[in-house]
């Protein structure tokens, strides 16, 4: 196993779980009106001080990304790319020129974006608002995704895809693995590892030398060098103990 490799980790399901999972000792990290969101083991909540090498890659909007409270767990990422990829954040801050780059994909599948925020205002499965997400890509709720996605189509310049109810437009060119790998040219990265938990970490899984991921992610998808499959059961603290094996420092 390689040692020393920045890790670029997923958020929800991988580094931090829902509350609906929330065992005893288990700690909230994140809260919504008053009510409990995600959460982390103790186990956890131990390592994240000691943790200088793991970038967040998150398909959450800067806001729900900020929400979470990581910080008060000694736990404060140098970097950390939300919209699946569109905004990177360093020290906390929109990084000027990336939010350029992902300002001119916008442009490109604007018209097209457009035409499916039509689309999906008119779809009577839609159960919540039909949002553009920090101007990068579109989210919404169905109540059958499977057939909300059917009706859509396939788009030219963006990908229509769902993770339980939730549904999401996407630039193609707004994908975690390319976000990945630009950013680990900019940090001068030669190789690095992933850790995901579902099929739209996959391109992020795929760029690296080292994937981590969930028994529900077909072993045969991944590409990568090395391959570490986990049971969903205890995976967000396995993550996070890896994370310290593969200790480096980004600071």
């Amino acid at each position: 196993m390689a040692d020393k490799l920045i890790l670029f980790s997923d958020l929800d399901g991988t580094l931090i779980f829902s509350a609906k999972r929330k065992q005893v000792g288990d700690i909230v990290i994140e809260r919504k009106n008053g009510e409990e969101i995600s959460c982390v083991t103790a186990r956890q909540a131990e390592l994240f001080p000691c943790l200088r090498n793991v970038i967040p890659v998150t398909t959450r909007s800067i806001e729900q990304y900020r929400r979470i409270e990581f910080a008060r767990f000694g736990f404060v990422p140098r970097y950390a790319l939300c919209d699946n990829g569109g905004t990177l954040l360093a020290d906390g801050e929109r990084d000027a020129e990336w939010a350029e780059w992902s300002s001119g994909i916008f442009s490109e599948c604007e018209h097209e974006l457009s035409r499916f925020h039509t689309l999906l205002e008119q779809d009577p499965r839609r159960s919540f608002e039909v949002r553009l997400v920090d101007k990068l890509f579109l989210f919404t709720k169905s109540s059958e995704p499977p057939a909300t996605i059917k009706y859509l189509g396939n788009g030219e310049l963006c990908e229509v895809f769902f993770t339980g109810e939730k549904v999401y437009v996407v630039p193609k060119k707004l994908s975690k693995g390319a976000a990945v790998k630009r950013l680990a040219g900019r940090l001068g990265l030669a190789e690095f590892a992933a850790a995901g938990d579902s099929l739209m970490d996959l391109p992020m899984l795929n760029a690296a030398r080292t994937a981590v991921f969930t028994e529900n992610i077909p072993l045969e998808k991944v590409a990568a060098q090395e391959k570490i499959s986990r049971p969903r059961e205890g995976f967000s603290e396995f993550v996070t103990e890896l994370a310290g094996r593969y200790q480096r420092n980004l600071y």
